[in-house]
């Protein structure tokens, strides 16, 4: 993998089920235990959260991006070892897709997969060539990675697209993925645009 940090996305919510938040704190631990920064929305609850107490818990760098509107106390997570302001939504996104080579999609409502969303159309575009994961715990996303399919399926999606993402069944499998990941080597869409 490219880069020194794993960007992780995740809900705000803790009204969920415990194993959410179990999985969310071994992602932080094992991305800190294997060496690399974290890098998250900076908040203190929900998965977010979870994840940043793993990395606190093996020591790791923690670096939270929180816009402006946010960054008030008992909203973002204290432990950070470095936390960005910016001025808006946008460039939050910006700001963690700069500093991430690799990205871990939790599990999570809109604000989550509106961000897996984004990433994964970058990256078909050829801005970004990073590793992406679904994080299927209890298969949270099963529902997501079937449209997915079904876009390709019917044509709205290339069939060569579908490796630009990996579904994760555990902590463990998203983590090396990141660690292992060399680069995708998929022609971008406006390749296959041209071709048609």
């Amino acid at each position: 993998m490219s880069g020194s940090n794993i960007c992780v996305f995740g809900a705000s919510s803790n009204r969920i089920d415990k194993k959410y938040f179990d999985a969310a704190f071994e992602v932080g631990r094992l991305i800190a235990s294997r060496g690399f920064g974290l890098v998250f929305g900076a908040g203190d609850s929900g998965l977010m959260g979870a994840a940043a107490r793993g990395a606190f818990s093996e020591r790791g760098r923690i670096i939270g991006v929180i816009p402006e509107k946010l960054n008030k106390k008992g909203i973002y997570f204290e432990g950070c070892t470095e936390r960005i302001e910016t001025p808006t939504m946008h460039e939050r996104k910006a700001m963690m897709e700069r500093l991430s080579g690799g990205f871990i999609a939790l599990a999570g409502g809109f604000g989550t997969i509106e961000e897996l969303m984004e990433v994964l159309t970058l990256k078909q575009l050829s801005y970004i060539d990073p590793a992406i994961v679904l994080l299927n715990t209890d298969g949270y996303y099963d529902d997501l990675i079937a449209m997915l399919e079904k876009t390709m399926a019917e044509g709205f999606t290339h069939k060569d697209f579908r490796s630009l993402f990996f579904a994760a069944s555990t902590p463990e499998e998203a983590v090396e993925y990141c660690v292992s990941y060399k680069g995708s080597d998929i022609p971008d869409k406006l390749v296959y645009a041209l071709r048609t």
